[in-house]
């Protein structure tokens, strides 16, 4: 019984992804420093959350070694990726954590590095953070914000898309 319950489980989880592709999603990059340096990931789960005060929200998995980063340094910025950042995307979600920043243009603001290319930027501070299955829920406040040229990425249906 216990084997097709755990079918039964993946199957579900795999049609829950199925349906959840189908709601495209900007692409953004998470960074943030660490003792070791920059470090940063690739996430779609990312949204605004309020206006008064700022708060934006964005899901990392418990296991992400950024998220340990963000959690250590108290800080991480949101950088929303141009529509030409398919193998930026790619760096930040495949590569090793050390060496996702190689050759990678940032400056830092608000102590946290800014990618170079985005089409814009967040700069938070940590303002909670709340379980959320095999993710943490983490919220920011906004400290700064910017805007930098270009169209952003979108994810749909696991693939890289552009707006029309």
């Amino acid at each position: 019984m216990s084997d097709q319950s755990d079918q039964s489980d993946r199957e579900h989880q795999q049609r829950f992804r199925r349906v959840m592709a189908e709601l495209p999603a900007g692409v953004t990059v998470l960074t943030t420093m660490s003792p070791q340096g920059p470090v940063g990931m690739t996430t779609s789960a990312f949204t605004s959350l309020s206006m008064d005060p700022p708060l934006v929200l964005a899901c990392l998995h418990h296991r992400s070694g950024t998220l340990a980063a963000i959690l250590e340094h108290g800080a991480f910025a949101v950088n929303v990726l141009a529509d030409t950042g398919d193998d930026l995307s790619r760096v930040f979600a495949e590569k090793p954590l050390p060496d996702r920043f190689t050759g990678v243009p940032h400056h830092e603001r608000d102590t946290v590095p800014v990618l170079g290319d985005a089409v814009a930027w967040l700069t938070c501070r940590i303002h909670a953070t709340h379980p959320g299955g095999d993710h943490t829920i983490l919220i920011g406040t906004v400290t700064r914000a910017g805007r930098g040229n270009g169209e952003p990425l979108l994810r749909h249906r696991g693939t890289y898309r552009r707006l029309v």
